[in-house]
């Protein structure tokens, strides 16, 4: 492993406390109030919102409650680029990412392999992207210092995306944990939001991807990481996960005091039942 290639953060100070002392004191904070207990069984993936933790940490503290104490070997970190598009992936296959809390090793070998098999482009795009980033700190408190494969998608989710999960699924281990990273509708009113976001879960709980994909292009629901659900949804299908739980969902208004224009946030896990 090449440790000389760092991926600094990108948004420490601004989506979240770039003071490590406080920063570790927030997120333990959100994992604690969050009223859920781990999942009974294995998690396969994780829906979670990448928004300022202000706003969005609570929610991301409900989904990083259900698997507190597990043990992972590896995390597969999906997301979708909020700067650049292509149609396949980008994988960033070599060194560590550096937290305020300390620094993630990148699983080489693994993201290497993946990044063959599923055609990545270059991994620049990693450096200022924070949809990924914001998870790590959660990550440190609730699984702690876990080798990581970041993926980041660039386009509407299609077929590639289907069956690039299968790929992951059949090379991953018993016990790595997907986590794709989204938001939901940005920018709406109070009530619109929550009508929009409301079929979006239900679209996602439906367990049926072609929905999911159909309904984000047509502007039926809304979110900005569908690539990421998606691949995530079939990574757990294809996993045998056979129980989808809504963890938490609300809005950024309790946080911003701004009920005219909010941005939603929900956070899904699908596990197996006992």
């Amino acid at each position: 492993m090449d440790y000389s290639k760092v991926r600094y953060p990108a948004v420490a100070g601004q989506f979240y406390p770039k003071n490590g002392e406080m920063l570790r004191s927030t997120v333990r904070q959100y994992i604690a109030a969050a009223e859920i207990k781990p999942a009974p069984e294995r998690v396969e993936s994780l829906i979670v919102p990448h928004a300022g933790y202000m706003f969005s940490g609570q929610t991301a503290g409900y989904a990083y409650a259900r698997v507190l104490g597990k043990k992972v070997k590896r995390v597969i970190l999906l997301g979708v680029s909020h700067f650049e598009s292509f149609d396949t992936c980008s994988i960033y296959c070599k060194g560590v990412f550096r937290t305020p809390l300390g620094d993630f090793t990148v699983d080489e070998s693994f993201a290497y392999e993946l990044a063959t098999t599923l055609g990545s482009v270059s991994a620049a795009c990693h450096n200022h992207e924070h949809c990924l980033e914001v998870q790590l700190p959660f990550l440190a408190e609730s699984l702690g210092f876990v080798p990581i494969v970041p993926i980041l998608f660039g386009a509407y989710p299609t077929k590639w995306h289907v069956d690039a999960a299968a790929i992951i699924a059949d090379k991953a281990a018993d016990n790595d944990l997907v986590i794709a990273s989204t938001d939901l509708s940005h920018r709406l009113p109070q009530a619109q939001a929550e009508l929009i976001d409301g079929r979006t879960i239900e679209a996602i709980m439906s367990q049926n991807w072609e929905k999911v994909a159909q309904g984000v292009m047509k502007g039926v629901y809304a979110m900005c990481g569908a690539a990421a659900v998606v691949v995530a949804m079939n990574y757990a299908l294809n996993r045998g996960a056979d129980a989808w739980v809504l963890l938490d969902y609300r809005t950024s208004a309790p946080a911003s005091g701004d009920f005219n224009s909010v941005v939603g946030y929900a956070s899904i896990s699908m596990e197996h039942k006992r």
